[in-house]
């Protein structure tokens, strides 16, 4: 990263680590102040082994890394983003940082994953981020969850956009795959992860235009092209609304409301109605029926935004229910 990038915000600079690899090893440098003139500035050394692959994405690869140090023994996952995935094409990792670094604040510690700094080498950068042993979300849905529960998780996951919106930034690939559990059934409690096509939004900018578009089957139909004024890749926070409906639509019913490209076609134009009988077949409230119907809206207008989501009566219905971060208290 060039140190001179004016695109490049302070936060993002501050938050990158003094970092040797040596082979499998990764060695940090800090540096720390203690009570007395002798420690006011102390050097300190992490080394972090790495112990195992966890999974690998359109736009980087995670590692499990260790530290053991005497009586100190720490877990954390590491990200690796390559700077050019196709040649002569460079990613543009700085949004992934800078979504990163702002959402590692610890008054947003409930609602994300917290990276504790990236580094970088020649042809790739490294976010580390915490581990968490239960994985994500997609692994935890090989049958539909409970109403109660569906409802859980997904009241976390829109607080979470809230921020994100308020904030100025697109997720723009949300799904079960970028969901983080923190803690599992009865009490769900979960994270958002992985900005990897996240957007900040210009404030003269009304929508975003990209080809990264999301994952089929949670993309939004404006995201994939499917827009009846014929813009393709055309975005605004919407697209993050109906990707929270279809999440909700997934932990339900173990399925996806459109399964190929026809029908999400068919339904973006009009020619087909939202697919309620799986919702019906498990028992989804009318209400849960109705909320899922707003938010997979084919208009992207019509979509109530996530602070407006906060008022639909199947949320209201959700926050005795979502378990407290005591650390927030």
């Amino acid at each position: 990263m060039p140190p001179s990038d004016p695109f490049v915000s302070d936060l993002v600079r501050d938050s990158k680590i003094d970092t040797e690899v040596l082979g499998t090893c990764t060695k940090h440098v800090f540096y720390d102040s203690g009570p007395s003139a002798k420690e006011r500035r102390v050097r300190r050394e992490e080394r972090w082994l790495r112990a195992a692959f966890l999974g690998q994405g359109a736009y980087g690869t995670v590692y499990l890394e260790r530290f053991d140090h005497q009586q100190v023994k720490r877990l954390r996952a590491v990200k690796e983003v390559k700077k050019c995935v196709v040649p002569g094409e460079e990613l543009d990792y700085i949004r992934e940082l800078e979504a990163i670094v702002k959402f590692s604040n610890p008054k947003y510690a409930h609602c994300f994953v917290r990276s504790d700094g990236w580094y970088e080498l020649d042809d790739s950068v490294f976010i580390t981020m915490e581990y968490l042993e239960n994985g994500d979300l997609q692994k935890h849905l090989m049958k539909p969850l409970p109403e109660s529960e569906a409802r859980q998780i997904t009241a976390q996951v829109r607080e979470g956009l809230e921020y994100m919106h308020d904030n100025g930034f697109v997720h723009r690939d949300l799904k079960p795959g970028n969901i983080m559990v923190v803690t599992c059934r009865p009490e769900w409690f979960v994270k958002i992860a992985d900005f990897g096509i996240s957007k900040r939004r210009q404030q003269d900018v009304t929508t975003l235009h990209t080809m990264q578009r999301g994952t089929f089957g949670f993309a939004a139909p404006e995201a994939l092209g499917f827009s009846k004024d014929g813009s393709v890749g055309s975005y605004t926070f919407s697209v993050d609304m109906w990707s929270l409906g279809a999440v909700a639509y997934k932990i339900l019913t173990s399925t996806m409301a459109f399964e190929n490209v026809a029908e999400l076609f068919k339904y973006g134009f009009g020619m087909n109605s939202f697919p309620l009988k799986p919702l019906e077949e498990h028992g989804v409230s009318q209400s849960g029926q109705d909320f899922m119907i707003k938010l997979m809206s084919p208009a992207p207008e019509n979509r109530p935004s996530a602070s407006e989501a906060a008022n639909h009566e199947w949320m209201s219905m959700a926050f005795d229910s979502v378990p407290v971060d005591s650390s927030q208290a």
